[in-house]
């Protein structure tokens, strides 16, 4: 095993990082699709309340136009609480900015600065995200945030991807089979 590794390189992270994790790796499960059809389609219906007079007749164009507009303004509403949601959680990851030292090995990753030093062997990353403007490494604990301005080379930052992507994997306990 070598006794540098291959490559050492210092960062500053802030919540505009941790804002684009945040963005990058949050996917609207099932419920919350159905969550805002539901809520969209109780604007549409809230539209029903509207009197003629303001509306027009039902069924007309200028009815029509009004639900449209109010189902627009409740999908408006839907991404400022989502985007509102995402912010808060990325001000509760990083708080303020933060300098973070990765060493780069073969093998692993040794992250230092920013709190406790942490050690993050390749198998031990379930998923790799890969931006214009960030590598995000998922583990079973909290997510590891590389920009790419820190890695000034081209294309450093998609070897680095791969290498951790191309790493054999942890194959997953079966719980069943250990008491067989």
């Amino acid at each position: 095993m070598a006794d540098e590794p291959l490559r050492t390189t210092t960062y500053a992270l802030g919540t505009a990082d941790a804002l684009a994790y945040e963005q990058a790796a949050s996917r609207m499960t099932p419920l919350g699709v159905l969550a805002l059809l539901l809520w969209l389609g109780l604007w549409g219906a809230a539209a029903m309340l509207i009197p003629p007079d303001w509306a027009g007749p039902r069924l007309g164009w200028s009815f029509s136009a009004l639900v449209a507009i109010l189902v627009c303004i409740a999908y408006v509403l839907a991404l400022i609480l989502i985007a509102f949601r995402q912010w808060l959680r990325a001000r509760h990851r990083i708080k303020r900015p933060i300098e973070q030292t990765v060493a780069e090995w073969p093998d692993r990753l040794e992250f230092t600065g920013g709190g406790m030093p942490r050690t993050l062997n390749f198998p031990e990353i379930r998923r790799t995200i890969l931006t214009r403007a960030h590598l995000f490494l998922e583990t079973d604990s909290d997510p590891m945030i590389l920009p790419r301005r820190a890695f000034p080379e081209e294309g450093t930052i998609e070897d680095l991807s791969q290498r951790i992507d191309g790493a054999p994997r942890a194959a997953p306990v079966d719980p069943g089979a250990a008491s067989a």
